[in-house]
């Protein structure tokens, strides 16, 4: 029986801070991990991507729970009705009174970029002229730091969660679960919004598309981030190259769980392209971004059916 699904997806920005750190002074810093060697790369923390998926599965048309909490100083006690509310289902929730809680079966790795920050900022002025004042006035000047980079990530979908409800999650007597269809309506919209992933900080001057340009799909008969650190890019003659070693190691060393396999990749977007594809169709289909999402929206209609693997 499957157990859950591994999402790898690599999104590339060509100038943007996502999800910016603290500011020092006058500079709106990106959030940085140390590398041991002292370079720094930009990252894109998990929980900012969750709430851009939240944020399209609302305007895909599931209203989220939010507006139903109830709000008391610093304490946000949810609504608790996740068979109501699409986000409480996936993403889970917590009580502050401790008594009732819903880990994620969403699991959303931290999206890593794979070359390292090279300390470009943009420049930001605002002048006072603009508010009536004299030029002589001056203005505001700030820095933000941005980058150019490519990023993976990884989500693992806990199948036997998705829909299934404990009694000690919802206060309830007894264990509930959505019917199979609505669970596999939940997943194909959240695959939807994975397609449609955009958002972060200063979109208004920065935007980012940041949905998918290569994507790697499987089921799997156990619960293991496959993809985790096999997506790897080197960057050779202005093009991104997709590392195909650490990729294929991790499908052959993991190929004894692996139900069904799926890969997209945008074209244009990887210098070895025509290597990607003849390398990985030996492990399933690669398609467009767009037809590997659709492929796996079908992968999930066999879930929880008779013929269900």
């Amino acid at each position: 029986m499957s157990k859950a699904i591994v999402i790898g997806y690599l999104f590339k920005v060509s100038a943007a801070n996502v999800n910016a750190s603290h500011t020092e002074g006058n500079v709106v810093v990106a959030k940085k991990i140390t590398l041991p060697d002292g370079s720094s790369i930009p990252y894109i923390s998990g929980q900012a991507l969750r709430r851009m998926l939240r944020d399209r599965l609302e305007e895909l048309g599931y209203p989220l729970s939010e507006p139903f909490a109830q709000v008391s100083g610093q304490e946000v006690t949810p609504p608790v009705r996740p068979q109501d509310f699409i986000d409480e289902d996936l993403f889970g929730y917590l009580d502050p009174s401790g008594q009732r809680r819903r880990t994620s079966p969403v699991r959303v790795s931290t999206a890593v970029g794979l070359f390292p920050f090279q300390g470009d900022r943009d420049l930001g002025t605002r002048s006072f002229e603009r508010f009536g004042q004299a030029m002589g006035a001056g203005g505001n000047m700030f820095e933000t730091e941005l980058y150019a980079n490519l990023f993976r990530g990884t989500m693992l979908i806990e199948l036997d969660r998705v829909g299934v409800f404990r009694a000690a999650e919802t206060g309830k007597k007894t264990d509930q679960a959505l019917e199979p269809d609505k669970r596999r309506e939940r997943l194909r919209k959240l695959l939807e919004a994975l397609g449609l992933l955009w958002g972060g900080g200063r979109t208004a001057r920065m935007l980012a598309d940041l949905s998918p340009k290569f994507l790697a799909y499987t089921r799997l008969r156990a619960k293991h981030p496959v993809f985790l650190e096999a997506l790897l890019a080197q960057f050779e003659d202005g093009h991104y190259l997709l590392k195909l070693e650490p990729l294929a190691n991790a499908l052959r060393k993991y190929s004894g769980y692996l139900e069904r396999t799926i890969f997209g990749i945008d074209p244009g977007v990887f210098g070895n392209e025509a290597e990607i594809r003849a390398e990985l169709k030996n492990f399933g289909p690669v398609l467009t971004i767009r037809e590997a999402l659709t492929e796996a929206q079908k992968d999930v209609d066999t879930l929880w059916s008779e013929s269900s693997p």
